[in-house]
């Protein structure tokens, strides 16, 4: 079994509040909304999302993958536990991801939150196992950039 692990950072700058940006990461209506509900969103349907980001809470997100994918049909199961949370200043999730009926991916993701001059600064940091099937950690930093930039659209609107 081939067993792949990586890590990467990503840091933002936003035109926000430190609040306002950690509120957009749990608070379910609006992480729905840039997460789930995204630009991003004509490639899946979903089929379940829930979040509770309290720690022990959990964040489910299921969907199934259409034909604007290499792999239309597939269902991506996201279950992730907040192990730590500090208002305003820290999340850190542990996560797995299924593809159809195997886990392809464990990771571990720390979101930092600071102020940046007049507005927010995020770090975010991903520690991944990434199993036969994964998508790897190019994708998913591409797929990370992606939704960074999906949540900046939804604070700037």
């Amino acid at each position: 079994m081939a067993v792949q692990f990586d890590s990467f950072e990503i840091e933002e700058t936003f035109a926000c509040s430190v609040e306002t940006l950690f509120r957009a990461f749990t608070d379910p209506a609006i992480k729905r909304d840039w997460y789930v509900d995204g630009a991003h969103a004509d490639t899946h349907e979903t089929l379940d999302y829930s979040l509770d980001a309290q720690v022990g809470g959990k964040e489910i997100f299921r969907l199934v993958l259409n034909d604007k994918t290499p792999v239309p049909g597939m269902r991506i199961d996201m279950v992730g536990e907040c192990v730590a949370r500090v208002d305003a200043a820290l999340l850190v999730y542990a996560s797995r991801m299924i593809a159809g009926e195997r886990v392809v991916s464990i990771t571990n993701e720390t979101f930092v939150f600071s102020a940046h001059g007049a507005g927010a600064r995020l770090k975010m940091t991903q520690q991944g196992t990434y199993l036969e099937g994964a998508d790897g950690p190019e994708l998913r930093r591409r797929g990370h950039e992606q939704l960074l930039a999906d949540l900046r659209r939804h604070l700037d609107a």
